[in-house]
């Protein structure tokens, strides 16, 4: 926020704008991608209904193909031409076996020969395809089952060069002797249209194509298919189109989606390629469709934005230059004023910044005089403040001092109560004379000589440790700021105590620029109570400390007022105590040369 707060409103406009064509843009693109992902998903499942109802076709003619298959190995003119041993009921037998092949042929479409071959050198067929057959009978098995093979480049012979060889060893089935013994071998000859069947229909629906792959990964096709061989045996060979993932391939000009399947029975595998952009084609128009959206779009909002501009920056840019004509001293258009043609706002506010130039020189003259009565009033109330809080102070302790002299007068000689009148004489001196800052070594000097007198009083009822460190001696405190704390821990805490007390006072510099001054006894110390009403008081304002309406009373409180009044807030007092133990007050103070920012004067003063 702090980074466009220091562009232009043209900028942030500009990047607001910007940012809405991306939002859109990012909306249309996700859009785009899901319709993309279901149309996908869609064309693999399209897909993949066209392979495995390519696959149903072709199971289901091979099952037309070996029930005609079954149906003349079981021939009872069949299995008896393969076992005749009479030339001339063969011949006869041979005339009929002819016929059913024949008839059969007929039964199937894509059927090219069947061939019917005997182990003692017997065979028929109907289309000359016994050469063909020739290396494929060691091969069969003697278990029934039936037997596929496919057939590259089987001649000029068939109206196909791409062939399937379906053989099955022939059973005897009577009963006897030979009952389910081997007598002979039958091959049907079939085109790749005999498994196919109604493929054909169902790939023109979807202007697709059907291919067999054979085991030597060779494409075995009716039709022309130049060219595509090539590029589906590559994928086959990489075995691309065994992972049921499809695959892209070039042919003819045009890019297709191959997906195979492998048929186990067959030998081969199923392969279906559909045009690419048969599969994307509305996919192409959804993408057409939302690139004229976006275009519209970005046209609409760029002919808003510039409306937005025009009507904003034109009068703002007016007002600015009118603003700086002004600056620069030329008062003469402050009487005419400025008129802004734009949005509501702008034409107020052309209004009202016309009725405050209006009313500027006298409200100036009104308010220079005015700040100076109360940078006065505010003065004078600073130092009244000051000077009735070190009157408060002075009173007070000249009271306890001439009940102390007085208590010295009636047991001890003249001697004591001269030295202590003299020390007297040197306090009251300080506290009335010189400036209200001095240096923490000449207060120092001052709380010596009123230990001095606690000392005639008290004798060796405690004795003081002072340790100051040598840069806090130099530093500026508030006259008569440590004496209150001092006499407050002599008067409440060792006065009561019963044993030999110790009163120690520290000044630290700290590295924050602060003055700690700490003021620690081990007399009576307060009770919690009297600890919690202590901590409220200090709480009070000094301006409900001047006016009596404070609780407490003028030690401890008028020092944190005067502390809070010459540096702020955050300087003042802190006290700990615990009952028997004893008590520990700590002051911080600035230890800079200078005050509190709210009154800065007064530091000189």
């Amino acid at each position: 926020m702090a980074l466009l707060r220091k562009l232009t409103i043209r900028s942030q406009l500009t990047l607001i704008a910007l940012a809405l064509a991306l939002i859109v843009l990012i909306i249309l693109s996700a859009s785009y991608l899901q319709m993309a992902k279901i149309i996908q998903s869609n064309n693999n499942k399209a897909t993949s209904d066209l392979i495995l109802q390519m696959k149903q076709t072709i199971y289901a003619n091979k099952d037309v193909l070996e029930r005609l298959m079954t149906n003349i190995a079981f021939n009872a003119d069949v299995q008896s031409f393969l076992l005749e041993e009479d030339k001339v009921q063969r011949f006869l037998l041979s005339k009929r076996v002819e016929s059913l092949l024949v008839n059969t042929r007929t039964l199937k479409e894509g059927i090219l020969d069947i061939l019917l071959l005997g182990h003692e050198g017997r065979w028929m067929d109907i289309g000359g395809g016994r050469r063909l057959t020739t290396p494929y009978q060691g091969r069969l098995t003697d278990e029934g089952a039936f037997q596929y093979y496919t057939v590259q480049d089987a001649g000029d012979q068939y109206s196909t060069t791409s062939l399937f060889l379906i053989g099955v060893n022939i059973k005897y089935a009577q009963p006897g002797e030979r009952f389910n013994a081997s007598i002979g071998t039958l091959f049907f000859v079939v085109s790749p249209k005999a498994l196919m069947g109604g493929i054909s229909s169902i790939s023109q629906e979807m202007n697709s194509q059907a291919f067999f792959m054979d085991q030597e990964d060779r494409v075995i096709a009716s039709g022309d298919t130049a060219g595509l061989e090539k590029e589906l045996e590559e994928l086959y060979t990489q075995r691309a189109l065994t992972n049921h993932d499809e695959q892209e391939l070039q042919w003819d000009g045009r890019t297709y989606m191959a997906k195979g399947e492998y048929l186990p029975e067959l030998k081969s595998s199923i392969v279906s390629i559909i045009p690419k952009d048969v599969l994307m084609r509305d996919l192409n128009f959804i993408r057409i469709f939302f690139s004229i959206i976006f275009v519209l779009g970005g046209i609409v909002m760029l002919v808003l934005f510039a409306i937005l501009t025009n009507n904003i920056l034109l009068p703002l840019k007016k007002l600015m230059m009118y603003m700086n004509t002004i600056k620069h001293g030329n008062l003469d258009k402050l009487k005419h004023g400025i008129d802004l043609d734009g949005y509501v706002e702008i034409t107020v506010m052309a209004n009202e910044f016309n009725k405050m130039m209006n009313q500027i020189d006298t409200l100036t003259k009104e308010l220079l005089d005015a700040n100076t009565a109360l940078l006065g009033a505010e003065l004078e109330r600073k130092q009244a403040e000051l000077s009735y809080l070190r009157s408060q102070i002075n009173p007070h302790f000249l009271y306890n001092t001439l009940e102390m002299i007085k208590g010295m007068a009636a047991v001890k000689g003249a001697q004591e109560i001269r030295a202590s009148a003299a020390a007297l004489a040197s306090i009251f001196r300080y506290s009335i004379k010189g400036d209200g800052m001095v240096p923490l070594q000449t207060e120092l000097s001052i709380i010596e000589s009123y230990l001095h007198i606690q000392r005639l009083r008290f004798g060796s009822r405690f004795h003081v440790e002072l340790d100051a460190e040598e840069a806090a001696l130099d530093c500026l405190v508030p006259k008569m700021i440590l004496q209150p704390i001092v006499e407050n821990a002599v008067y409440h805490g060792l006065e009561l105590k019963e044993k030999q007390g110790l009163l120690r006072i520290q000044a630290v510099k700290s590295t924050a620029d602060d003055l700690i001054l700490i003021v620690e006894d081990d007399g009576v110390g307060m009770e919690p109570d009297r600890l919690e009403w202590l901590k409220s008081m200090l709480l009070e304002s000094s301006q409900d400390l001047l006016s009596g309406k404070g609780k407490g009373s003028i030690g401890f409180a008028n020092v944190n007022a005067r502390i809070k009044l010459m540096y702020g807030s955050k300087y003042g007092l802190a006290v700990r105590s615990v009952a028997g133990k004893g008590t520990w007050v700590q002051l911080t103070l600035s230890a800079k040369a200078g005050v509190h920012h709210e009154d800065k004067s007064i530091a000189g003063r």
